[in-house]
């Protein structure tokens, strides 16, 4: 009486799996463990989430939060014959996470731990021209606006034309002075731009992008007292350190003004504070550092170090020249630039 049943059963059951579409039969389910850590290794001191972003749009899919130590499980649907490509990353406000590809999840394992996505702060970029309308000055809103709309069709001539229309109207209008200098580096109006940066902060101590492109373009215009000056200030302004580089514009303002104790202690920082080598020059300029000091072995650690970290970067040819030429005479002959801006 029972035995009639089951067969049916099973074979109900062999006719399902045999009939069933592929994508069904592939999609395995796997229990992953992480962790989300700051760049410090600590857990994140605010609770956030994770995510899985995909190249189409119905892989894409929130994921769970974590908890007070940073850990997170989350049950994902593989299925390793998809052609879509899937990573996953934590989210919060104001930060950034790395990465991890789990697109080719291992499915023979019911239970895989990833390594830590790491957060870090998001860092404004200092060129970017950001004025809402609601701060832009009256007189100048008709000038700005038409920038904007000169920027969007490239006619940076026209844009610079009518930015210094719009301060002109406004002489404390600090983004438009930090606008018009953006645009007068673009136009290559080196000394036209730093009197603008230096009218923006003078305009707005608060307007910190201003010092970092202020800083920026004396170092390109081999004005090492500017950028130093410029570097101290955002120091002061910059009491949340959201530009870590400036320590290494610092470093190179002081190098140039033979401050090197001043010098080697800044690049030093600019490496602590940059554990996953966004900004690697820093190596390169403590080794041209410690080589200044007469302390050959550690320059040729830390520029080989840079070299390792940015081996595309566009004046490899010459840094590596100068490395193998460090502690001969020769040397002295190749001077690469010690930040290319």
């Amino acid at each position: 009486m029972i035995g009639a049943p089951v067969r049916l059963c099973v074979c109900l059951v062999a006719a399902l799996f045999c009939f069933s579409p592929p994508a069904a039969a592939n999609t395995y389910s796997i229990i992953v463990k992480g962790t989300v850590v700051m760049e410090d290794g600590s857990p994140p001191p605010f609770t956030a989430a994770v995510e899985r972003i995909c190249s189409d749009s119905s892989g894409s899919a929130p994921g769970p939060t974590y908890n007070k130590k940073g850990e997170y499980i989350w049950r994902m649907e593989i299925d390793p014959l998809a052609t879509r490509a899937c990573v996953i990353r934590a989210t919060h406000a104001g930060y950034v996470s790395t990465t991890l590809d789990v697109s080719g999840l291992d499915t023979t394992k019911t239970m895989l731990t990833l390594a830590p996505l790491v957060l870090s702060a998001a860092v404004p970029e200092p060129y970017s021209i950001n004025a809402s309308e609601s701060n832009v000055p009256s007189r100048s809103k008709s000038a700005f606006t038409q920038a904007m709309k000169a920027l969007d069709a490239a006619d940076f001539a026209e844009a610079g034309k009518l930015l210094q229309a719009a301060v002109a109207a406004s002489p404390k209008f600090a983004q438009g002075w930090h606008a018009l200098g953006v645009v007068d580096e673009r136009l290559t109006k080196q000394a036209d731009a730093k009197d603008a940066y230096e009218h923006a902060v003078e305009s707005d101590p608060k307007l910190l992008a201003a010092y970092v492109t202020l800083a920026r373009v004396c170092l390109k215009m081999k004005d090492w007292e500017g950028a130093s000056k410029a570097a101290d200030a955002l120091f002061k302004a910059d009491t949340k350190r959201t530009y870590p580089e400036i320590y290494l514009h610092r470093a190179v303002a002081r190098y140039e003004l033979k401050d090197f104790a001043g010098a080697q202690a800044n690049a030093e920082e600019a490496l602590r504070l940059d554990p996953r080598h966004k900004k690697p020059r820093a190596e390169y300029v403590l080794g041209r550092i410690l080589e200044t000091k007469g302390d050959v072995v550690a320059a040729r650690e830390h520029i080989s170090k840079y070299l390792e970290l940015d081996p595309n970067a566009s004046d490899v040819d010459v840094v590596r020249a100068h490395l193998q030429g460090l502690g001969k005479p020769e040397g002295a002959l190749v001077d690469p630039e010690l930040e290319p801006l």
